[in-house]
Order: structure tokens, then C-alpha cells, then sequence
């Protein structure tokens, strides 16, 4: 009884730590811009959208879906800490546009077929180029070049 009560106390540390890390997503609540408890801010934030896009959506969803959504808006309350005010976000290299940018629940742009697509294609061209090169460095031309540039240097 006692392990089931220290792994219950320990799976809740690491909970509350996951929680008020933005789950390494940087997926807070927003009080500073948000209208009742900063979920849909916060929301609007991970996702880099406008805040009122989400806050739109909330209320058309409550009218299709009903309660379920103010339930998902209190576990939204419940599951999302408040973004700290020293917060330094999580980020991750995005291959695109070729610079850092935060980590979101999306993690990849695009699919994973396209991804390995691409990324076969990157490894083609940096197999021909190294090829090219060798065939280069093992021809006689290789030589022949290397003994011009060193009379040019000679003949100076």
C-alpha cells in the first residue's frame, strides 16, 4: 500500500513539474490577454494564431457541442498552468525556414512521407557531390591542375 501511495506521489510531482513547464510545448494559459481564465489565449499563443480566432471558434463550438465544451474549457483551467513571467519558450529548429522557432503541439509541418521524401533527396545530392569530387580527386586532371597551380606559384 505504501508503493502505491510513494509512485502516486511521485507521478504527481512529475505531473505538476510537466504542467508548469508548458508540457516542453510552451502550451500555457494567458492571463495577461485573456478574457475569463486565458485559455483561449493561451491557446491562440501556442498555436500563432489571433486570440479572437480561438475565443470565435469556443463559443461556435459550445453551440454545436454544448457543455462539453465548458467541461473542456475548466480542464483546460486545470490542465494548463499560467505563463510564468521569466519564461524563456522551448524551441526547435524548423528546416523550412531555415532558423529557431518555438516548439508547438504540431511538431512537423509536413508529413512524415514528405519529410523523408526531402530528406532523400538531400542525402542524393550530397552523395553525388561527394562522388563527383572523388572522381575528380582520383582522375588525371586532378594532377594535372595541381602541377599548373604549383608552377603559377613557382613562376611568380
Amino acid at each position: 500500500m505504501a508503493t502505491n501511495k510513494h509512485k502516486f506521489n511521485e507521478n504527481y510531482r512529475g505531473w505538476t513539474a510537466n504542467k508548469k513547464s508548458g508540457y516542453n510545448r510552451n502550451l500555457f494559459r494567458n492571463k495577461r490577454d485573456g478574457k475569463i481564465s486565458g485559455v483561449c489565449a493561451g491557446l491562440a499563443d501556442h498555436l500563432c494564431i489571433d486570440h479572437w480566432i480561438v475565443r470565435i471558434v469556443f463559443i461556435a463550438m459550445i453551440f454545436v457541442v454544448g457543455p462539453v465544451m465548458i467541461w473542456a474549457y475548466i480542464a483546460g483551467i486545470i490542465l494548463l498552468s499560467k505563463r510564468p513571467v521569466e519564461f524563456e519558450p522551448n524551441v526547435e529548429y524548423d528546416e523550412d525556414r531555415k532558423r529557431y522557432r518555438e516548439k508547438t503541439i504540431f511538431k512537423h509541418s509536413k508529413p512524415a512521407p514528405e519529410r523523408l521524401r526531402l530528406a532523400r533527396e538531400k542525402m542524393d545530392k550530397t552523395l553525388s557531390r561527394i562522388e563527383s569530387m572523388e572522381r575528380y580527386v582520383t582522375s588525371s586532371r586532378y594532377d594535372l591542375d595541381r602541377q599548373f597551380a604549383d608552377l603559377e606559384k613557382g613562376g611568380n
